[in-house]
């Protein structure tokens, strides 16, 4: 049993017979006639009975005329929702991404994205690390995912977008010559050290080893969030990038950039194949081309 039979069943019942039927929706009689007996094989039961008069709905007719309307009905529901993706008129769009990219780039791109598309919705994950990332794009949890490089070969595809500059975060009142801070100044700090998401970890620690430099572990968390009350509180300093830095200096914290610069880059991860429409619009805001 398929829609295009369904419909031909309801054309009958609707137009009282096969032949006004066959006018009505342009079709040979002998062609609806074969395909309303191929519902009836299909069911393995007579939906009419055949008189000198016509054609008369049999009690299973009868019962599958009810059921027959809401599957057209929703076939029509679904074409029209599928229609509305693919246009952008409605959907939603998964994404996971690390909290700094979370915050920026994603935040203004999916605030462009929502003014122009007030029919997407989007659902926004925070993985614990590079492997959960991977399952969830792997599996379909979410189409895209927001992460720093390097990562391991996922066996993902995998687009760069930019970069970030990471700053050096220093609790209030800190003692710190104006511009940027050389990186042999931070000798022995104590920094708050952030758990998850070990590209972004592992290029300050790079930086630091190339100048020298050793820094105290004073606390480590996995709450991202946590980290800029407690640089404010005098918990030790940190690495954030240039929103949760700025962040900070509003807040009193001695916000410097660093010497050398330390940049971090980021990419997208998604499956292989083709996009969605809205996972494509919001590509386009975050790495536009030209």
């Amino acid at each position: 049993m398929d829609l295009r039979q369904i419909q031909y069943f309801l054309a009958v019942v609707d137009h009282g017979g096969v032949t006004r039927a066959a006018a009505a929706i342009c079709i040979a009689q002998p062609s609806l006639s074969q395909a309303i007996r191929g519902l009836e094989r299909d069911l393995g039961i007579e939906l009419f009975h055949r008189t000198g008069h016509g054609l008369v709905l049999t009690t299973a007719g009868v019962a599958l005329v009810a059921p027959a309307r809401q599957v057209v009905a929703d076939a029509t529901a679904a074409r029209a929702a599928v229609a509305g993706v693919a246009s952008l008129r409605a959907g939603r769009l998964d994404i996971a991404a690390h909290a700094a990219l979370s915050v920026d780039p994603l935040t203004s791109a999916l605030a462009t994205l929502r003014r122009r598309l007030p029919g997407i919705s989007v659902r926004l994950l925070e993985p614990r690390d590079d492997e959960e990332m991977a399952r969830l794009v792997r599996e379909g949890s979410c189409e895209l995912a927001l992460t720093y490089l390097p990562i391991p070969d996922l066996g993902l595809p995998v687009r760069e977008l930019g970069s970030q500059e990471v700053w050096a975060v220093l609790p209030p009142g800190t003692p710190a010559p104006d511009g940027p801070l050389p990186l042999r100044l931070l000798h022995d700090t104590p920094v708050i050290g952030i758990q998850g998401h070990s590209a972004l970890r592992a290029t300050v620690l790079a930086a630091l080893a190339e100048a020298g430099v050793r820094m105290r572990r004073a606390t480590v968390t996995r709450h991202r969030e946590a980290v800029v009350p407690m640089v404010l509180a005098g918990a030790g300093a940190a690495f954030l990038t240039r929103w949760y830095a700025d962040e900070a200096a509003r807040g009193g914290a001695v916000v410097r950039a660093l010497d050398p610069p330390v940049v971090c880059r980021f990419a997208l991860v998604h499956r292989p194949g083709t996009l969605s429409p809205a996972a494509r619009a919001l590509l386009e805001l975050l790495h536009p081309r030209g």
